[in-house]
């Protein structure tokens, strides 16, 4: 019975990848014609956003609390960003032309309909989402947290990694800083450590 019923899973997934809107198929060529000098390995990564690295974009990228926020286009600020006119100061692409309006609704259908990587080969998280229709669980690790430093004062940043014995965050508008260990309080560092998989 366990074996029909993923065979079923797999077969319903199949299905539904056959017409998905995808990252790698349908959003990838608009990125590189318009937002590729600014954010690509192959050219320069700037705001820590590279549209060439399918692991970075689906793991620190998409997800309920970041800048793409699958099944919900309305509050996803990649999106956001693209419909803003030309003369706003977070209007992308920065030193472009507006997106056509047929590909900015290719992209709202792709965040509407998951934010799938590469339908062809689904995350755990992305295949669940195509499957039934709902949102993927964030982990932990990817949301929003509160940091506090030695002296008191507090962000709210996204873990990503240790680093020479400090941790690198990334603030809610896509800038990265290394904070030191050191100046973190207590709890902050608990935190990191946490999420690092650091005892």
């Amino acid at each position: 019975m366990k074996s029909i019923a993923v065979s079923l899973f797999a077969f319903s997934t199949m299905l539904s990848a056959v017409g998905a809107v995808d990252y790698v198929k349908d959003v990838l060529p608009i990125m590189k014609e318009r937002c590729w000098k600014c954010h690509s390995n192959e050219e320069s990564v700037k705001g820590n956003l590279a549209l060439d690295d399918f692991d970075e974009v689906r793991d620190f990228q998409i997800g309920p609390y970041n800048i793409i926020r699958p099944g919900n286009p309305e509050e996803s600020g990649f999106l956001e960003q693209l419909k803003l006119p030309p003369g706003d100061s977070d209007f992308m692409p920065r030193k472009g032309d507006p997106l056509p309006e047929s590909e900015i609704k290719l992209i709202e259908k792709w965040i509407a309909e998951g934010a799938i990587v590469d339908a062809k080969k689904p995350s755990e998280k992305e295949a669940a989402f195509m499957a039934g229709g709902k949102a993927p669980v964030e982990d932990e690790k990817l949301k929003f947290h509160t940091w506090t430093n030695t002296e008191g004062r507090t962000i709210e940043a996204r873990f990503v990694r240790f680093v020479d014995n400090g941790v690198t965050v990334v603030m809610r508008d896509g800038k990265s800083y290394v904070v030191p260990m050191e100046k973190l309080s207590g709890d902050s560092q608990a935190l990191a450590k946490r999420l690092a998989g650091v005892e």
